[in-house]
């Protein structure tokens, strides 16, 4: 039973001593409150105490270890063993004899007789707090406080710290997207530039393109051409601009003014290649042109020429009739020349249609030939075949009246129709290109701030 008793000498101040939840932070933390009760209770258990001891110091009475009060179970348990007797003379004399003993018989080895050496038993870090705890509460207190004022103020630096990296890293964070939005707008503003410079060229052919009638010739679009491959680097530097701003803008609403700058710069390119297109086919129409305006320019001054002879045989002396058979007969020069420059512009725009414009050269020959024929007769007066061949000029003259009419205002206009009807396809495409450019130009211009022109 003393044994039993003695078991756990802590147990009950442990039990007694408790950390009050209510009072954390002040000096009641610790309650000390049934030290008293535990006081009484340890004289009980133990039988004395110590008068000296004071209230809340760890050693209020004396306790032995677990170990001893388990042996001294034992010692009570066990019989007393008898005193060993004094050896007598004969005993002394004669040596004890040796007695062989059996395996069976030999003593028990003295590492199973000896008992072990009880090991030490380190105490919890439970029970080392306690153990201070009882020793200082005031002391204990103030540690406690002190570690949570510097628990606290750790928190609060590393939040300090925490909040102040946060704040860092957002400012430099909107900085480099301030400084990466204004090298950005740099780049696209240098793109709409290199456009600019490539407008010089590109402008100046939709002046020509755009022109109801060209005058561009061979020699200046040779020119043109050579413009092209300068107005093309431009184009090129303003889409690698505009690449290297697509790419530094990641998910930006700016990409879209990126994509702004390489579609205008490709539709200048296909501007630039459908004028071309469109500009060598006025080139080999041109010169169709020219020689059917010099062809009627011809017949204009036939027919001048016919009336003038006209005029003359109204008074049919020698010399009038003379003169009027030479202006007759400069008319049908000219004719023959309006005839040439007609089948030039004929075999250089084969699909054009100018037979009403050949009926027309061939009435106006005819018509002269009745005229010459017909002086020819006045000369000799031979008034029968002059009268015969007069009325012959005078219905030649009224079929050729028919056929002018039937004319277009401008004779070169059967070229025209055919260059609009080849090129209807590669003009609709340009002014398509014409259109994006427009668009492209007038988004760029928003959102770099530019005003329209």
């Amino acid at each position: 039973m003393a044994g039993k008793k003695g078991g756990r000498p802590f147990r009950g101040i442990g039990a007694s001593v408790h950390i009050k939840k209510n009072t954390a932070g002040t000096s009641n933390e610790i309650s000390l409150s049934v030290l008293d009760g535990l006081k009484s209770r340890a004289d009980n258990e133990l039988g004395e105490a110590d008068p000296k001891v004071k209230l809340g110091d760890l050693s209020l009475f004396t306790v032995s270890s677990k170990k001893d009060r388990r042996l001294s179970a034992k010692d009570e348990k066990l019989p007393a063993l008898p005193a060993p007797a004094a050896p007598s003379a004969s005993s002394e004399k004669k040596p004890a004899a040796k007695k062989k003993t059996r395996p069976s018989e030999r003593p028990a080895s003295s590492r199973a007789s000896a008992p072990r050496p009880a090991r030490e038993k380190k105490p919890s870090r439970d029970q080392r707090n306690r153990e201070r705890a009882l020793r200082d509460p005031e002391k204990e207190i103030k540690r406690r406080k002190k570690n949570r004022r510097f628990r606290r103020a750790a928190a609060i630096a590393v939040a300090s710290v925490c909040c102040c990296a946060c704040i860092g890293a957002v400012a430099l964070f909107a900085a480099n997207a301030y400084e990466q939005s204004r090298s950005n707008l740099a780049l696209l503003s240098q793109a709409f530039d290199e456009i600019e410079k490539a407008d010089s060229l590109v402008l100046s052919m939709d002046d020509l393109v755009m022109k109801d009638e060209s005058i561009v010739t061979v020699e200046g679009l040779d020119e043109l051409e050579q413009g092209m491959n300068d107005a093309g680097v431009h184009l090129n530097a303003a889409c690698a601009f505009a690449d290297e701003a697509f790419q530094a803008m990641g998910e930006s609403p700016g990409k879209d003014s990126a994509r702004q700058v390489s579609a205008s710069a490709d539709a200048r390119r296909d501007m630039m290649k459908y004028a071309e297109a469109l500009l060598h086919a006025d080139v080999d129409a041109r010169s169709a042109v020219e020689s059917v305006e010099k062809c009627w320019d011809q017949v204009l001054k036939a027919d001048g020429l016919m009336k003038e002879a006209a005029d003359l045989v109204a008074d049919t002396t020698v010399e009038n009739v003379t003169a009027s058979q030479g202006k007759s007969e400069q008319a049908i020069a000219l004719l023959d020349e309006a005839a040439a420059s007609l089948a030039s512009a004929q075999a250089e725009c084969p699909s054009a249609d100018f037979s009403a414009l050949a009926a027309l050269i061939e009435k106006k020959r005819e018509q002269n030939g009745y005229a010459v024929e017909s002086d020819k007769a006045i000369y000799i007066q031979d008034k029968a075949t002059a009268e015969s061949f007069n009325e012959s000029y005078n219905r030649a003259d009224a079929e050729a009246v028919e056929l002018a009419a039937a004319l277009p205002e401008r004779p070169a206009q059967p070229i025209l129709d055919r260059l609009d009807a080849q090129t209807a396809e590669t003009r609709s495409r340009y002014l398509d290109a014409r259109k994006r450019a427009a668009e492209s130009d007038a988004f760029i211009r928003d959102y770099l701030g530019r005003p329209g022109e």
